[in-house]
């Protein structure tokens, strides 16, 4: 059975700022875009390293039938950012609130970075210590 929290994370190859519209090859900390998946929600994220900028969207599911998939994550991120994407990993969180089994699973793998969460009621990976807050809207 799959665990009830799971992140789909794409590290890119890029860093970039929305609102300055800059985009580079990432030097030190990559932007990412990033599915969180919850038994009663969906979320998409993005990071933007440069200016530790972040855009997330709720994905409204009004059913199961409705819900999206890891796989359609990977299509989507695929689709979007095929040619930036540096890997794509799926990581399953049993309970993200266990920081010694999120540590784990983030070592595991070879993440950096940590899991933080959010009042809204999702998790994003960070993968540096940067305070990372909405500053521009898509």
């Amino acid at each position: 059975m799959a665990s009830p929290f799971t992140l789909v994370l794409a590290i890119l190859s890029v860093e970039s700022s929305y609102l300055n519209e800059v985009e580079r090859p990432a030097k030190t900390v990559p932007d990412t875009v990033q599915f969180w998946f919850t038994p009663d929600s969906q979320w998409r994220i993005k990071t933007y390293a440069i200016d530790h900028d972040i855009h997330v969207h709720r994905i409204n599911i009004a059913d199961e039938a409705r819900r999206l998939t890891t796989e359609f994550a990977q299509n989507n991120i695929k689709k979007s950012y095929g040619d930036v994407t540096s890997e794509v990993l799926i990581l399953e969180f049993p309970d993200p609130k266990n920081e010694a089994e999120v540590k784990r699973i983030l070592r595991d793998k070879k993440l950096n970075g940590t899991l933080e969460e959010v009042k809204a009621g999702y998790y994003f990976y960070k993968p540096d210590s940067g305070n990372y807050h909405t500053s521009s809207k898509p």
